[in-house]
C-alpha cells in the first residue's frame, strides 16, 4: 500500500536549472509558445504540488501602443488556470513576474512554460544573470 511516508521518498522538491537564453515571441496575437529552453518538470509521485514560476519578459511597447506578454504554466500541454501572468505596458521594459498555486498531479505528469504576445511589437522571454526564468515544484500532500 501506498502510504504518506513512502511519497517521501526521494526528493520533495523539482527545479529547473538555471539556463541562459533569449525566446523571441513570433507567434500571431495571443496564439500560447512553448518556452523550449526551460526544461519540462516531470512529476515523480502523485499528490497536490506546490508548482511556482517566474519569467522575466522583454516588450517593446511604445507611447501609443501598449505591448504585453502572458506567462503561464501547462500541464500535459493544457494550461493550469490560475498560472497566468502579464507584463509590459507603453514602453520599452524588462519585467519579472509568475505566479504560485497548488496543483493536483498524477504520476509522469509534466509541467512546461508558455507565452504569447499581445500585439505585434517585439517580445521575448529570457534570462540570464540578471533575471532568472524557471519553474519549481514542491510536494506537499498526497491529494484529498
Amino acid at each position: 500500500m501506498t502510504t504518506p511516508a513512502n511519497y517521501r521518498k526521494g526528493s520533495t522538491w523539482l527545479q529547473t536549472s538555471p539556463v541562459g537564453f533569449s525566446h523571441d515571441l513570433t507567434s500571431a496575437d495571443r496564439i500560447d509558445e512553448l518556452i523550449s529552453e526551460v526544461p519540462e518538470l516531470k512529476i515523480p509521485f502523485p499528490g497536490v504540488w506546490e508548482i511556482s514560476y517566474h519569467a522575466r519578459s522583454y516588450t517593446g511597447g511604445t507611447a501609443t501602443v501598449n505591448q504585453l506578454v502572458r506567462t503561464a504554466l501547462f500541464k500535459n500541454g493544457n494550461l493550469i488556470p490560475g498560472t497566468e501572468a502579464l507584463t509590459g505596458g507603453s514602453a520599452v521594459m524588462q519585467t519579472t513576474a509568475g505566479q504560485t498555486i497548488l496543483e493536483k498531479f498524477d504520476v509522469n505528469d509534466v509541467i512546461t512554460l508558455y507565452a504569447y504576445r499581445f500585439g505585434q511589437n517585439p517580445a521575448s522571454v529570457i534570462s540570464n544573470g540578471d533575471g532568472r526564468t524557471g519553474v519549481m515544484a514542491h510536494w506537499v500532500s498526497p491529494g484529498f
